[in-house]
């Protein structure tokens, strides 16, 4: 996890106004911006595929054009209802307007979503007022463009809002407390709000002392993340707001259960609830359609040089291409891995004569067990490539912890350092590559990794696993932390 450099702790005069662009200018800024220019990118994405359909010769040869050219003005004036239209399914259906902090895959995926019911939409509308008049193909044509077009757009606006952000008006923030919750708040606020100064306490001691503290930093918000005494808290409540100072509490259990804690009003009031790391039905038949699918694509690109790594791995030394593993899988199950054989086939007797422990994983450089082409294989993380096999059997995904085997004892090691919480991995089902498989692979120590699958599991989504996957491949050809 990256880590920010705090600003340095400065004296405020109290009731000075911060200078600089006032907040609410920079978020009316960023979304008149994102109207205008996305509305610009659908109505030159329909120009564009108008264009390709009627003026292209290369796109004609392939589909020919039937009838004549009914002229970019039928469709001109189809843009006042179709941009609007667009306009409202990016704001309404996907929230693209409401947030600025989202991941870039996450947005683009938003994008492609939007944009295949804007054409879906615009398709059905003109099928029923004239379905003669508009070229059906053409229409299909404007849908990617338009994703492709509006997805630049974003990016635009979102540069010229972290441009904004550096010039933002911003108080100063009190945090009292510590911990995960506390380091989390403080690295979302400095990313969106670079300017802002963030002073700490480590811990609520009488309420008086943190109110002081506010008032010496000019703070207008205090924010309190952990606290076992529920007296000075409300103490220091009701002190904020005599004082016109905004109060915020994390409950203490987001300490324990960060990303799992939802909001429950079944009771007649407001509850917290834990919610458990794992996959709902709709969430796993979309994580399990891409792993599909993904993985077809995979064997139609990559068959014949992943059938030529196996003869040189015959060739290379003695023993099977492939080499089987039991591994757990999802909620514990037990399934045969599959990868390239590395190491030489006496391996796993030699196991104790190498080890090295890192809880509950282990790795050597210079592994006298491995192949001299083993080591090629592990260098670019070829050797993965037969984990494909137990993905299209849905024993595995293509993105998630790493698998861990059943006959070292990597599980019971990593219930020795982590406790219970080790169990929350098998949540979801391994993966060929992860969050930390990306972040520096065999080179990050086993707290790093643990906290990196944690964050995978509580965060999940398909944009994440996206961004994962393209992260996958410059981790690849630079081999770096593969041994």
């Amino acid at each position: 996890m990256t880590t920010a450099t705090l600003p340095p702790e400065r004296e405020v005069r109290e009731g000075a106004e911060p200078s600089g662009v006032p907040r609410w200018l920079r978020h009316a800024t960023r979304v008149v911006l994102h109207f205008l220019l996305d509305a610009a990118a659908v109505a030159v994405a329909y120009r564009l595929a108008y264009e390709l359909r009627f003026h292209s010769a290369a796109f004609a040869a392939v589909f020919p054009v039937r009838g004549d050219d009914p002229g970019w003005h039928l469709y001109s004036r189809l843009m006042w209802a179709i941009v609007p239209m667009w306009i409202a399914l990016f704001g309404y259906d996907s929230k693209l307007y409401s947030a600025r902090h989202r991941p870039a895959a996450d947005r683009f995926l938003m994008i492609v979503r939007s944009a295949m019911l804007g054409t879906l939409a615009t398709m059905a509308a003109t099928f029923v007022y004239s379905r003669l008049a508009y070229s059906r193909l053409m229409l299909l044509t404007a849908g990617p463009i338009a994703a492709a077009l509006v997805t630049v757009a974003q990016a635009l606006v979102l540069r010229i809002d972290r441009w904004i952000a550096r010039h933002e008006a911003t108080s100063p923030l009190l945090l009292v407390g510590g911990g995960k919750a506390a380091e989390l708040i403080r690295l979302n606020l400095l990313e969106r709000h670079p300017g802002m100064a963030i002073h700490t306490l480590p811990e609520l001691g009488r309420a008086e002392e943190a109110l002081e503290a506010a008032r010496k930093y000019g703070s207008r918000e205090i924010v309190l993340t952990r606290s076992q005494r529920n007296a000075e808290a409300l103490a220091l409540a009701e002190l904020c707001e005599s004082a016109d100072i905004d109060f915020k509490m994390v409950p203490d259990l987001l300490e324990l259960r960060l990303g799992e804690l939802q909001m429950d009003d079944s009771l007649g009031l407001l509850a917290y609830r834990l919610q458990h790391t794992s996959l709902t039905r709709a969430n796993y038949a979309a994580k399990r359609a891409f792993d599909l699918v993904f993985s077809l694509l995979v064997f139609a690109v990559a068959g014949l040089p992943l059938a030529l790594i196996g003869l040189l791995i015959k060739l290379d030394s003695k023993g099977p291409v492939l080499y089987r593993q039991k591994r757990l899988g999802h909620k514990g199950q037990v399934f045969e891995a599959f990868k390239f054989r590395t190491m030489h086939v006496d391996a796993e007797k030699r196991l104790k004569e190498v080890k090295v422990d890192q809880g509950g994983f282990f790795k050597l450089k210079d592994d006298p067990r491995i192949t001299s082409f083993g080591k090629l294989l592990r260098r670019f993380s070829l050797d993965e490539f037969p984990h494909f096999l137990p993905v299209r059997r849905g024993e595995m995904s293509v993105v998630g912890p790493r698998p861990l085997a059943v006959n070292t004892g990597e599980m019971e090691e990593l219930m020795r350092e982590f406790g219970p919480t080790a169990k929350k991995r098998m949540n979801m089902l391994p993966g060929i590559t992860g969050l930390w498989q990306v972040s520096g692979r065999s080179d990050v120590d086993s707290q790093q990794r643990f906290g990196l699958d944690m964050f995978y599991i509580e965060r999940w989504s398909l944009g994440l696993d996206l961004e994962i996957i393209l992260k996958t491949v410059p981790a690849m050809l630079f081999g770096k932390g593969a041994y």
